[in-house]
């Protein structure tokens, strides 16, 4: 006979399993989460998980949980699944891509843990469907992925900054400047190498909300950049000035030459009119004096005075011959010939009985140029004296040929093959303030000079498709550099070429002075 003490608790136990498995029943079936309980197979689901696989309870109860479960995460969820039955503890969050009834694809987010039932182990879990939230986050990582690549992509600067100066974000190019990591950093000091704020900065105004372009020049460079800056505002609150930096120091060189070009055309009008009519008058003023040398009987100081007269007449007409070469020059006669020859005896036939020694250097397999020898033998001629008038005491003229190819524009200079030649001497420099000014007709800064020897230089060299440029630093030196475009054409027959290495040439003496004083045209 039973106690009926002991047949009152079990009824209460019963009595509570049944109101517990109720209350269990009413929380999962009004849950908006997917619940299910399992062993290998499903044991129970709930309506939400019904609805997030589109299977039934009773289709779902023939299953194992794998067999809905995206061929990608098949294994791993077979091993959490029978790892947690066996009494183990995988980690019981993870993020899982099932196959729907209707084979959709969708991702869950699933919780599982595990409780004791009639002494066996019986899993149970939730699952959120979060395919929403993981087609939003790959969508904005793809949108994040193609800005980034834009950033980068973009030939210039991009990075944005806060009020007190800190980068916010810096793309590819501005990470090139710095080992370290920019974001954090202050951007005047590790972009630009400042100890203050840019002579440029208009960080305030675009903060305040305008937009701002201007052209900038970074000296430590030697460049030029379009700047845009631009206010960057955050919904959460972020206030950031966006700056994109374009390096335009070719186009500018490109707009400089064009205004050169031009002016010099305008010039060389005005001079060839005003020499062409000089000259002639020139010339009958000398007519008339010899014919007064002639007729008449001139006294000792009255000769005298006719000489200077004459002197000065032939000055002129020489002066005329150069505004003449200027203005006009003639279209070049081209053809297809090798420097070396042309240098070695134009540099030679210069420096002879001066104190300035020099070097060449040829690359071998130069290529071949089209030149008018006469023309392009002035141009050197006038290069190589500017670069001994600037060693009156002695010094050393290198002179450089060698082949270059260029894959994009740079400046005036379009892509292809060229041949650069450089003259460059260890004179007294040119000032900067006159760098600018140097193939201007008629600038000089020597107290008998024309200012047309480098005018004509730049005149003969663009009528050869070619371009010169002047890079230079007081008491350091001076270096030119021609840009003459590589023929295809073929020499009608290949003169004796000496070895090319080094040709050097003593002019008079070996000794050179390191400290010269001295004007530079």
């Amino acid at each position: 006979m039973i106690p009926r003490e002991n047949t009152n608790k079990e009824e209460f136990l019963a009595h509570a399993l049944e109101e517990s498995e109720i209350k269990f029943r009413t929380l999962t079936e009004s849950a908006a989460v997917g619940i299910f309980l399992y062993r290998e197979r499903f044991l129970y689901v709930n309506p939400a998980f019904e609805r997030i696989t589109g299977y039934s309870r009773k289709e779902l109860e023939k299953l194992y949980l794998w067999d809905i479960v995206h061929p990608d995460f098949k294994d791993l969820v077979r091993e959490r699944v029978l790892a947690r039955l066996r009494g183990e503890s995988p980690p019981p969050h993870y993020e899982v891509k099932i196959i729907t009834k209707e084979g959709q694809e969708k991702w869950l987010e699933v919780t599982a843990a595990t409780f004791q039932k009639e002494g066996q182990i019986v899993g149970i879990g939730t699952a959120i469907d979060i395919t929403k939230q993981k087609k939003f986050a790959q969508k904005l990582e793809e949108t994040l992925a193609q800005y980034q690549a834009i950033l980068n992509a973009f030939e210039g600067l991009i990075y944005a900054v806060s009020e007190d100066f800190k980068i916010h974000f810096a793309n590819h190019k501005c990470q090139a400047r710095t080992s370290r990591e920019l974001k954090g950093e202050t951007c005047y000091k590790s972009l630009y190498g400042l100890g203050s704020p840019c002579p440029w900065c208009c960080l305030q105004e675009v903060l305040s909300g305008r937009s701002v372009q201007k052209e900038v020049y970074i000296p430590s460079e030697g460049r030029w950049y379009h700047m845009v800056g631009t206010p960057l505002r955050y919904p959460s609150g972020g206030n950031y000035a966006l700056y994109l930096l374009m390096d335009i120091t070719e186009q500018k060189k490109a707009q400089e030459e064009l205004v050169r070009a031009t002016k010099l055309e305008s010039l060389a009008l005005l001079a060839g009119g005003i020499a062409h009519d000089f000259n002639n008058f020139l010339m009958a003023i000398l007519g008339n004096l010899s014919l007064l040398r002639f007729k008449a009987r001139l006294s000792p100081k009255e000769e005298k005075l006719l000489r200077q007269t004459e002197k000065a007449c032939l000055k002129a007409q020489g002066l005329t011959k150069q505004l003449l070469t200027f203005a006009k020059g003639g279209a070049p006669i081209k053809k297809a010939a090798p420097l070396e020859e042309l240098l070695r005896e134009t540099i030679s036939f210069c420096l002879r009985g001066s104190h300035v020694d020099w070097e060449l250097r040829m690359d071998e397999d130069l290529f071949l140029v089209e030149i008018d020898t006469t023309q392009f033998g002035q141009v050197i001629s006038n290069l190589v004296i500017n670069a001994k008038q600037a060693m009156p005491e002695g010094g050393r003229l290198w002179v450089q040929a060698k082949n270059l190819v260029l894959e994009e524009q740079r400046g005036p200079l379009a892509p292809g093959k060229y041949v650069e030649l450089s003259f460059r001497d260890e004179g007294c420099g040119i000032p900067k303030k006159y760098l600018s000014k140097i193939f201007d007709p008629y600038f000089t800064t020597k107290e008998e000079g024309s200012g047309l020897g480098l005018a004509i230089c730049y005149s003969i060299i663009k009528r050869h498709g070619g371009h010169i440029e002047v890079e230079s630093e007081e008491d350091k030196g001076t270096t030119f550099r021609i840009y003459l475009p590589a023929s295809e054409k073929e020499l009608p027959e290949a003169p004796q070429l000496i070895q090319r290495e080094i040709f050097k040439a003593k002019a008079v003496s070996w000794s050179l002075t390191t400290k010269r004083s001295c004007e530079r045209p």
